[in-house]
């Protein structure tokens, strides 16, 4: 009877060493992955505000050269030249209106601005 005791006891703590060593790699494996998750987004985090910062240069720098182009445009002239470019667009994705309080054109989130109805700023 002792001997059967002692084999049980023998295996229970096989089991458990067993389970401890699974428990373990199962562990490491799910640490590995999660720092190689954090790492992986801290990289996406890089580009992606790389890919802003160049997108707001260039948003300034084409918003300059139409301000450069079109200053002492009258709000008539500009609004033609966006209508045409609204209407080579799908009917309904491009947004343009005339902000009645303030007198500027709005485009797309571009903002027009006119002093006594000639262009002279872009945002």
């Amino acid at each position: 009877m002792s001997r059967l005791l002692q084999a049980r006891a023998g295996s229970w703590e096989m089991n458990t060493a067993i389970r401890w060593k699974v428990v373990s790699f199962a562990l490491v494996v799910v640490c590995v992955a999660l720092a190689y998750r954090v790492f992986d987004q801290g990289i996406t985090r890089t580009y992606l505000d790389a890919s802003v910062e160049s997108s707001d240069r260039h948003i300034k720098l084409l918003t300059s050269l139409i301000e450069e182009d079109w200053r002492g445009m009258t709000q008539e002239q500009v609004l033609r030249c966006l209508e045409a470019v609204a209407q080579k667009r799908p009917l309904g994705s491009t947004v343009l209106k005339r902000d009645q309080e303030t007198g500027a054109i709005l485009f797309e989130g571009v903002r027009f601005e006119f002093v006594d109805g000639k262009l002279v700023h872009v945002n």
